[in-house]
C-alpha cells in the first residue's frame, strides 16, 4: 500500500511541472430575453383563446386533460434571431399523454413576445399531424409523419420535414 501511493502521485505530475497553455478564451455572453434580463412567459391557453385567427374547433381542445394539464406543449426560443424569445406552441389531444404519435398533434402556433406590447402571431398550421419545431440556426421545422399502410397513428413509417426561415417579417418556406 505504502508502494501505490508514490506510484500513483507520480503518475499524475506533469513532467516539467506546471504547464501554461495561454490566455483562456473569452466566452461571448447571451443576450438576455427582454430590457429587464427576464424572460417573457404568457398563459398560452389564454393568448390561444384569445386570438381571433385560431380555429374553434382548436379552441374547444383546451380544456384540462385528466392529468389537469393542458394539451398544450410550450417553448420559449429565440427563432427569429432577434435576441428575444418567441413562444413555439403545439396544441395536442390529451391522448398524446399516453402515445408520442403525430397523429395526436392538430396545431401549431409562434407568437413573437415584444416587451411591453401584445403577443403577435407569426406562424400557424392548424394541420392536423404536423409538428412545430424551433430550430434557432434557421428557424423553424415542421415535421409530418410519413404513413404507409397499416402504421398505427402513434408510429408513422417515417417523416417528412419542412424548413421555414425568418425574412424579417415573417417565416417562409426554405426547403425540405
Amino acid at each position: 500500500m505504502l508502494v501505490a501511493v508514490p506510484v500513483l502521485l507520480a503518475g499524475c505530475a506533469a513532467p516539467s511541472g506546471v504547464r501554461v497553455e495561454g490566455k483562456a478564451a473569452e466566452v461571448e455572453r447571451p443576450l438576455p430575453t427582454t430590457v429587464a434580463g427576464q424572460p417573457v412567459t404568457v398563459d398560452v391557453v389564454a393568448l390561444l383563446r384569445g386570438d381571433p385567427k385560431v380555429n374553434e374547433k382548436i379552441k374547444y381542445m383546451l380544456s384540462p386533460c385528466e392529468s389537469g394539464r393542458y394539451p398544450v406543449d410550450s417553448r420559449y426560443v429565440d427563432v427569429t434571431g432577434d435576441g428575444i424569445s418567441e413562444v413555439v406552441l403545439n396544441v395536442q389531444e390529451c391522448r398524446l399523454t399516453a402515445y408520442t404519435g403525430y397523429g395526436y398533434n392538430r396545431s401549431g402556433y409562434v407568437y413573437a413576445l415584444p416587451p411591453g406590447q401584445p403577443p403577435v402571431q407569426l406562424f400557424a398550421t392548424e394541420e392536423s399531424g404536423v409538428v412545430v419545431q424551433p430550430d434557432p440556426g434557421s428557424g423553424l421545422v415542421l415535421v409530418r409523419g410519413r404513413y404507409r399502410a397499416g402504421d398505427r397513428s402513434c408510429c408513422p413509417s417515417g417523416e417528412e420535414t419542412t424548413v421555414y426561415s425568418w425574412t424579417g417579417t415573417s417565416f417562409v418556406k426554405a426547403g425540405r
